[in-house]
């Protein structure tokens, strides 16, 4: 009696830990470069228009009811680019809540 509850346990971590690896992303941004003004502040935002797996073995499901939240990295290649500039960044997601985005390049 006392062996299944343990192998049940063990079943339950297995399970756990597949649920969180479903959740590591390493995916591929694109988007555009957008000036405008804020409370008469010049900003820069960038619109993410696009989302892929930044390689062939890469995990990057993107659910239409789950959000992807990150802030993106200053960088001042992107606050001189053109208005309309194509940015490419890569998003990387451990599963635990800790996720990045990293600059790949600006107007290629």
């Amino acid at each position: 009696m006392k062996r299944l509850g343990h192998i049940a346990a063990i079943a339950a971590l297995a399970v756990a830990g597949a649920a969180s690896a479903a959740d590591e992303r390493d995916c591929l941004l694109k988007g555009t470069v957008h000036h405008g003004e804020r409370g008469g502040e010049q900003t820069t935002m960038v619109k993410i228009h696009s989302v892929e797996k930044y390689a062939d073995e890469s995990r990057c499901k993107v659910r239409g009811s789950r959000k992807m939240e990150f802030k993106l990295p200053q960088d001042t290649r992107v606050q001189e680019a053109p208005a309309g500039s194509e940015v490419k960044y890569r998003y990387r997601s451990d599963g635990q809540g800790d996720a990045n985005a990293e600059l790949i390049s600006v107007g290629a």
